[in-house]
């Protein structure tokens, strides 16, 4: 069993066989690399995100859900390629029990989504979600069950292979590289940070680091840097009372009319103006 990233327990409530998370609000987050048996199942109505799953890079986007296989570690980030944070949709976790009751060679099993497949299940991801929208929905339960039912169904007819024949073109060592980059930004990002200083840490030129970073992030090195900046600023708006300059220095700004400058384009209105929003109406912000 994998003994890197985060071990990331599934819990099973009442009698749906997995975790359903709704992202049902515009926001944003940044997932650190773990792993868990349970098999994922990732969708977007709104926004998009980059995963990274053992090496090889996917976009969840409105169009195109990402499945995570039983143990895969994966991490995922917004998609910076674009401007904005709005990021909605639903994360379908399937339990390992309920999945190895059913299918008694699971742990061989590995699932490559078709066209047709992908279509399918994001019918029935949405039908899904229409019905927790609905309050008092008669039996829920017993309607996600089949939904999981009929998703496990398509990926057994359309989507099995085995696990050992399973075919990855994808190396391991890009996936290894970025994950030390990304770490490497997570941490340091509140200190002053360039292409050249990146290139040198990481042993790459810089031209070369920066035709990497944005291969496998979608974004140049600086809209990255820029947008996860505003990320944790935009947490410590939320969630404490220190001075917008403050949080300008506290967050890697050189200044306090940079980080403005900086937040406005993404978020459409000042650190101070979000604040007060959020002061007044709690459901302005989603985490």
């Amino acid at each position: 069993m994998p003994d890197h990233g985060i071990f990331e327990k599934v819990e099973i409530y009442g009698a749906v066989p997995g975790f359903i998370i709704r992202h049902t609000r515009p926001g944003s987050q940044i997932v650190k690399s773990h792993w868990h048996p349970e098999l994922e199942i990732n969708t977007a109505f709104e926004g998009s995100s980059r995963f990274f799953i053992n090496g090889r890079v996917e976009d969840v986007t409105p169009q195109h859900i990402v499945l995570v296989n039983s143990r895969e570690v994966h991490s995922s980030i917004p998609y910076f390629a674009t401007d904005g944070f709005a990021i909605t949709g639903i994360t379908l976790q399937i339990s390992y029990s309920f999945l190895k009751s059913l299918i008694p060679n699971f742990d061989t099993c590995y699932f490559v989504l078709t066209e047709e497949a992908n279509t399918k299940i994001q019918s029935l991801i949405l039908a899904l979600n229409e019905w927790y929208e609905q309050e008092g929905t008669p039996f829920l339960s017993v309607l996600v069950l089949r939904q999981i039912c009929e998703i496990v169904y398509v990926l057994l007819t359309q989507c099995c292979q085995e696990r050992d024949r399973a075919k990855d073109s994808t190396s391991q060592e890009p996936f290894r590289k970025l994950e030390g980059i990304l770490t490497y930004i997570h941490d340091h990002y509140s200190e002053p940070l360039n292409t050249a200083q990146m290139a040198q840490q990481f042993f790459f030129s810089k031209e070369y680091f920066c035709r990497f970073f944005k291969k496998y992030t979608g974004a140049t090195f600086s809209q990255y840097l820029a947008k996860y900046r505003v990320l944790q600023a935009e947490q410590l708006l939320a969630q404490t009372s220190k001075k917008i300059s403050e949080i300008a220095l506290e967050t890697g700004f050189a200044d306090e009319g940079s980080f403005i400058q900086c937040f406005r384009k993404y978020y459409g209105c000042t650190p101070r103006n979000y604040r007060k929003e959020i002061t007044q109406n709690p459901f302005f912000r989603q985490d």
